[in-house]
């Protein structure tokens, strides 16, 4: 790959991120609210997240028959995009119509949906071809920035919008949000056509059904990866929907304060996701995946204390933070975890998954808010929290030690004239890497022969990893990537062949 096509391709995906982030924030905290306004039920509401998941769950099971029929990664997700983009349109009429067309609000949410589950495991890997491996830490975590940054403005601005409209004419303001709802998705899909357009690996795919990949989930990294997201993500799904309600109609929040706790949690968020970017790059996904998976359940629990206003701003600032960790580093380990050939089935299969879980944890949350008592809090959607939060924190402490790292991990393991690292690979296991750097060592005075030899592969060691170096680092542009390389890059023709000679010593 060219390598200005694929900084400009990476400049390029950031402004497809910040397109898609301004319709994002624009209607993804608001269309709960724009339910309540539309006078619907809890069930409903229920229903708006888990009907367009199930839905979504089961179009991922035909992404990889997609990908096979048309070949072009691009051509599906700007084509996905228009439509995304056409389908806001009907939303502006809804509120004009007779009052059953509301449930047609469903319908078209899952559609949208349907379109969003098809772009995510393409998208994913498209990108995931196109980025060098030990950057993703950083591009994702300043993607995720710039995503949380344009997020943040237009969650704001719409807030003021519905505010400002929400005396006079409420449903002028939901109009205006996607009205540019539309523009936001339109231009999210002209620059994803700039992207550049490597063609799929499909000779080299494992192509394996949904049972046989159920069959191994417990005989692999990923496996155990897709389970353990699966189980969070139900209990997680159990109180989401009834967060907005319990803002609006239980504590009667304005659409002002409504926007300013969303608008708490994306500001966190934007801070922390780069912090967390470039601890994934140093200590792995697994570590990180394990911090937000420890905090992430706390977040509920939170919401039991008070009703104060300023509270729980706090509590949404670190919810942000909580859920930059957990979300930055599961979408990391998904790269690190597949091979790039069979990552859009892979994807596909962890969507499946992921799509169903919430679509049960929402429907068991509207079974719960009706009939759970209301007698201890404002309504029974504090104790669907409370709920919610006591299986995430069981489904953390029982499932995450199942999982292994997925990524190169730099840890010394001895004295040497070599310096070995391990590397956790999902498909052999462990494996030693053997980079040529001396490290000064009593055992030199007894393997002084030894040292000259390394002396002299050191050499042409240092010579090849400032070329490489300076190869890897011109892939993006210097805005991304960090000021000092920090893994150690040597030739790898050289690296394979001293780990031959270690295996052939093992035997």
């Amino acid at each position: 790959m060219a390598e200005d096509v694929v900084k400009k391709s990476l400049k390029y995906s950031l402004y497809d991120g910040a397109s898609f982030a301004v319709m994002d924030g624009l209607t993804a905290s608001f269309l709960t609210p724009f339910a309540v306004a539309l006078n619907a039920s809890v069930g409903m509401i229920a229903a708006l997240t888990y009907i367009p998941q199930i839905v979504g769950a089961f179009i991922q099971l035909f992404v990889a028959k997609l990908l096979e029929v048309m070949k072009d990664r691009r051509k599906i997700l700007v084509i996905s995009s228009f439509l995304h983009a056409i389908l806001w349109i009907p939303l502006l009429l809804i509120p004009y119509a007779t009052p059953n067309q509301k449930y047609l609000l469903i319908v078209y949410v899952s559609l949208q949906a349907m379109l969003v589950q098809i772009m995510q495991p393409i998208g994913n890997s498209l990108l995931g071809d196109i980025v060098p491996t030990y950057e993703r830490g950083r591009f994702f975590g300043l993607r995720n920035k710039i995503i949380g940054a344009a997020s943040f403005v237009s969650a704001l601005a719409a807030g003021f919008i519905l505010n400002y409209f929400s005396l006079k004419n409420p449903y002028l303001g939901f109009s205006i949000l996607f009205a540019l709802a539309f523009i936001g998705r339109t231009l999210s899909g002209v620059f994803k056509s700039m992207i550049m357009n490597p063609q799929p690996d499909l000779a080299h795919e494992e192509k394996f059904s949904l049972f046989d990949f159920v069959k191994r989930m417990d005989k692999t990294n990923y496996g155990h990866f897709v389970s353990y997201i699966t189980l969070f993500k139900f209990a997680t799904s159990i109180a989401a929907p009834f967060f907005a309600v319990y803002l609006l109609k239980d504590l009667k929040f304005t659409y002002l304060q409504f926007t300013m706790t969303v608008a708490a949690e994306l500001v966190a968020s934007f801070v922390a996701v780069g912090i967390w970017g470039s601890m994934i790059d140093k200590r792995g996904t697994k570590s990180i995946l394990y911090i937000g998976g420890a905090l992430t359940p706390l977040i509920p629990f939170f919401w039991l204390f008070s009703s104060n206003f300023y509270y729980l701003i706090i509590v949404e600032a670190f919810s942000g933070v909580s859920w930059a960790a957990f979300n930055l580093s599961s979408s990391n380990f998904i790269f690190d975890a597949v091979k790039p050939e069979n990552r859009v089935r892979c994807i596909a299969y962890y969507k499946f998954f992921e799509s169903m879980a919430i679509f049960a944890g929402a429907a068991f949350g509207g079974i719960l808010v009706n009939v759970l008592p209301t007698w201890i809090f404002l309504s029974s959607i504090p104790l669907v929290f409370l709920i919610s939060g006591i299986l995430r924190l069981l489904v953390s402490l029982l499932m995450l030690p199942t999982m292994k790292e997925a990524r190169l991990i730099e840890m010394g393991i001895g004295h040497s004239f070599f310096k070995r690292y391990l590397t956790i690979r999902p498909s052999e296991g462990l494996v030693f890497e053997v980079i040529g750097k001396y490290h000064k060592h009593e055992e030199e005075k007894h393997y002084s022969k030894q040292q000259s030899k390394e002396d002299a592969l050191k050499k042409p060691a240092k010579k090849d990893e400032k070329i490489y170096t300076k190869r890897l680092l011109k892939f993006i542009d210097k805005n991304i990537s960090p000021k000092k390389q920090e893994h150690d890059i040597t030739d790898m023709r050289e690296i394979e062949h001293i780990t031959e000679e270690i295996e052939k010593g093992k035997r």
